[in-house]
């Protein structure tokens, strides 16, 4: 059977209700664009992407004042809050809950216009840091 179109991560954005709706797309373009393989899927009622059957990337729209992206390395590895980083960030776009899961927050265009150019490597490292893990 087929999924109903709010069920897909398209009809999902389509149909979401978010003062920051276009940073969130745009965040989809620049994962999507970074690491292709990927695949995107709704999880945690938000746009995923996992790595086999790990998600390592997920939108977060708790904030109606920022669009979000959580990195994280999925549910089978224990999260220790306090930990050193899984990874280094030479960004600092990451702001540390544990040490596998950070989240990068973004307010406005121009935070997701400053975040392009690093963002893409930022998300390339996260996906082979968790390929090696």
């Amino acid at each position: 059977m087929a999924k109903s179109p709010a069920q897909t991560p398209d009809g999902f954005m389509e149909a979401l209700d978010h003062p920051r709706k276009a940073e969130a797309q745009a965040l989809r373009d620049i994962v999507r664009a970074s690491a292709p393989g990927l695949v995107e899927s709704l999880k945690w009622n938000a746009p995923s992407y996992a790595l086999g059957a790990d998600h390592v990337l997920t939108l977060n729209f708790s904030d109606r004042k920022s669009a979000r992206l959580v990195f994280h390395c999925g549910t089978r590895r224990k999260e220790t809050v306090g930990g050193p980083p899984f990874m280094e960030d030479t960004t600092g776009l990451l702001e540390w809950a544990s040490d596998i899961r950070a989240v990068a927050t973004f307010r406005n265009a121009d935070d997701i216009d400053q975040a392009s150019r690093v963002l893409p490597g930022l998300v390339r490292a996260w996906v082979g840091a968790v390929q090696v893990g």
